[in-house]
């Protein structure tokens, strides 16, 4: 109801406390001094308490509710003051590495200097003083931003270069000027040819999954101009999940291959049914180590607040239990729903809550009304069913027809395999005539619902790349095979940089 009351076209920020006011009233009212009510069942009066338990939000949204400002030096609420933070003096941005204080104190990274910011790392972690579902949007979009080089979205600019090259880092990579007012960066090894950028958008345009899965990614991808769009949350959700992996074979060096593919499998493995509590340090561990190797080769400037919260997950789980459990996907479903109800743009609100009573209504009245059906339920069976020559029709209910479908597909042996696994392919990017099979979440048929069957996903660290493998200490920054990236000058910032 508040989206109905907040006018204008912007959020309110940090002023949400005025609308919020008397919802607060109301909920001290309840608690305090509590109100009768009647229990229709029992006929009686009894004592209503109401409790606010906890919110789900986004993290921008987080810092406009609790208070907490979660832009600045000491933006991650878990690690607080204690957050390691540095101002990119070229980009003017903050960015948030050191992610090496999370190993083991005789971790090998502790003691490379060269790879990282050319000091050892003897800090320990702080200790602890989140919402999956937009940090895996972010992430994957800071991640398929960078590969394809999209501008506005890419971490990798001729400020983000200049910054590596004060820090002493890669300077292989550092911008070249030429004669006039271009600038060329040379490509590094995560950037991708254009050849690697058509068959990477190739890879995901030509993807075929079944109902439910995902929206239609086809949609999303430009091939003129090689990049991805109008990604929604689980769309990111999907790309992180199994099709980034497979989009990805064949193309860059195998050790930033292998460590993307090491990030991809720990979302899916937080985004699990069932998880096992005594194995959150392992996930926690992997996830340390995998983010020390993004540090490896990723500039500074690809590691903001978002992906430095990626390593307080496994703790967050421990606290709060699975990540489906809590995540916004089927309300953000719902909105669509709702914003079909818009027919007057000028007036949005009003549309919305006018559809939705009238649904409500014809919804409440064809409840009492004979020969009626309610919305969004099917017809009776005997109006569906086309009598056969040597078969008796009987007409029956919907209730047992999905019962009887149900016990078909469970006695049918031609069945069996689709019930216990159900799988997808998608053309290998390796090229031949070879395709990348994808398994899904197995489902249950029962009484006509499609529901998720709670089956337990194993342990990503067990069919992945070990570090060691993925750990080379003379891995080559400059990617030689690509083409290099040209920057226009711009004139007019740089006459704001000369008068700042």
């Amino acid at each position: 109801m508040l989206t109905i009351l907040i006018s204008g076209p912007r959020q309110p920020g940090n002023d949400i406390d005025v609308y919020l006011a008397p919802l607060i009233e109301d909920l001290k009212m309840l608690w305090e001094e509590c109100v009768e009510c009647f229990d229709g069942s029992r006929e009686e009066t009894f004592t209503l308490r109401a409790l606010l338990l906890w919110t789900i939000n986004d993290f921008p949204a987080y810092g406009n509710l609790s208070g907490y400002s979660v832009k600045g030096y000491f933006a991650c609420p878990i690690c607080g003051e204690n957050t390691c933070s540095k101002r990119l003096e070229h980009g003017r941005k903050i960015c948030y590495i050191g992610h090496r204080r999370f190993l083991p104190q005789a971790h090998r990274f502790r003691k490379q200097k060269k790879a990282f910011n050319r000091e050892a790392e003897h800090v320990r972690a702080p200790k602890p003083l989140s919402d999956v579902m937009h940090i895996e949007k972010n992430v994957c979009e800071s991640l398929i931003g960078t590969l394809l080089n999209i501008p506005g979205k890419t971490k990798d600019g001729e400020n983000d270069r200049l910054d590596m090259v004060a820090m002493g880092i890669r300077e292989s990579l550092k911008p070249v000027s030429k004669e006039g007012k271009m600038t060329f960066l040379p490509a590094a090894c995560y950037t991708l040819s254009r050849s690697e950028k058509k068959q990477f958008c190739s890879t995901l345009a030509g993807v075929k999954v079944p109902t439910g899965y995902s929206s239609n990614i086809k949609s999303l991808v430009q091939m003129k101009d090689l990049k991805l769009i109008n990604l929604k949350s689980h769309d990111c959700h999907s790309l992180m999940q199994q099709l980034l992996s497979v989009a990805i074979r064949g193309v860059l060096p195998k050790e930033v291959r292998n460590t993307i593919i090491r990030l991809c499998y720990f979302f899916n493995s937080i985004c699990s049914k069932i998880i096992d509590p005594s194995k959150l340090q392992q996930l926690q561990d992997e996830v340390v180590v995998t983010f020390c190797l993004f540090e490896k080769y990723f500039p500074p400037a690809f590691f903001d607040v978002m992906v430095h919260l990626t390593v307080h997950l496994p703790r967050e789980i421990k606290f709060c239990g699975p990540v489906w459990l809590r995540w916004m996907y089927s309300m953000e479903r719902y909105m669509k729903i709702l914003k079909g109800y818009v027919r007057n743009r000028h007036r949005p609100e009003g549309c919305v809550i006018e559809c939705y009573i009238a649904e409500e209504a014809v919804e409440f009245c064809s409840e009492y009304l004979a020969n009626a059906q309610t919305i969004r339920v099917p017809k009776e069976i005997e109006e569906r069913i086309e009598s056969r020559s040597g078969f008796k029709v009987i007409p029956t209910d919907y209730k047992t027809l999905c019962e009887a479908h149900y016990y078909v597909l469970q006695n049918t042996t031609v069945v069996d395999p689709y019930m216990s696994k159900q799988v997808f392919y998608v053309n290998d990017p390796n090229g031949g005539r070879w395709s990348v099979v994808l398994t899904t979440k197995p489902k249950l048929y029962d009484r006509g619902d499609v529901c998720d069957n709670i089956e337990e996903t194993p342990l990503f660290s067990r069919g992945l790349p070990e570090s060691d493998d993925i750990d080379n200490k003379d891995v080559a920054h400059v990617h030689e095979d690509c083409e290099r990236i040209y920057v226009e000058e711009d004139t007019t910032s740089r006459k704001k940089r000369k008068r700042t």
